[in-house]
């Protein structure tokens, strides 16, 4: 299955993996476009929260992607978070 990587902010990161924020989007750049196209679903998502290691970290399945041609962005329609790493769920925090 196929690995898509990219960073995203603290509060949208703890919503996903909280289960309460079932779509990412990404506008429809060429630099989203060159890395969301050549992807079959499902793939998986790798979010990081941060740029230094260690940072916090979930790998989520998407299930499908919708090009929304009006906004001008893509939808990932995310399923399961497979695996948290550096993530405590209880106080929704880093460790």
């Amino acid at each position: 299955m196929q690995t898509l990587t990219m960073n995203i902010k603290r509060c949208y990161f703890k919503c996903i993996v909280d289960g309460t924020k079932r779509v990412e989007y990404r506008d429809m750049s060429p630099f989203w476009q060159q890395r969301i196209e050549g992807l079959q679903t499902p793939f998986r998502l790798r979010l990081l929260n941060g740029m230094l290691p260690p940072v916090p970290e979930a790998l989520v399945e998407v299930k499908r992607v919708v090009r929304n041609r009006a906004n001008r962005q893509y939808e990932l329609h995310l399923g399961a978070v497979l695996r948290t790493r550096r993530w405590d769920k209880k106080t929704g925090t880093p460790k």
